[in-house]
């Protein structure tokens, strides 16, 4: 059992991806005042994002039988969204940028419900053995 897989890796390398056109397309149709094509742009990188994260969490689920809840995902992205995001308003190569306070008060409220998340992933931890579920071994 692994838990950096080649699935999280590539999760991660596409969400970064995913992440920096998303920042790269929100700073320019917030610059340019174009509202709809925010919602638009916002709406295409959440369905990639639970997509992405849907497949590769299937696919690591048949390949690799830890049981996580989906917490690495969670903390993957949450560790990538963050340093895109806070690289990207120091980073001073770009049409619109926001401010540093937005994305710290997002990433704060983000960090609650990561703990939140790290709780569950712990009382559904007591349910398996080895991080594999119980039901999984003895059927």
């Amino acid at each position: 059992m692994k838990i950096i897989s080649k699935n999280l890796l590539l999760f991660a390398a596409l969400i970064f991806v995913y992440t920096v056109l998303f920042r790269y397309g929100l700073g320019s149709m917030l610059a340019a005042e174009n509202y709809g094509w925010v919602i638009a742009l916002s709406i295409i990188y959440g369905c990639l994002m639970g997509f992405t994260g849907w497949f590769t969490g299937y696919r690591e689920g048949r390949q690799n039988f830890l049981f996580d809840a989906g917490f690495r995902w969670n903390l993957c992205t949450f560790l990538v969204f963050g340093s895109v995001s806070l690289a990207w308003v120091h980073i001073p190569i770009k049409p619109w940028s926001g401010s540093a306070q937005s994305v710290h008060i997002t990433l704060l409220i983000w960090s609650f419900f990561l703990f939140l998340h790290f709780l569950l992933f712990l009382i559904l931890r007591r349910r398996t053995i080895k991080g594999v579920h119980k039901s999984d071994i003895f059927e």
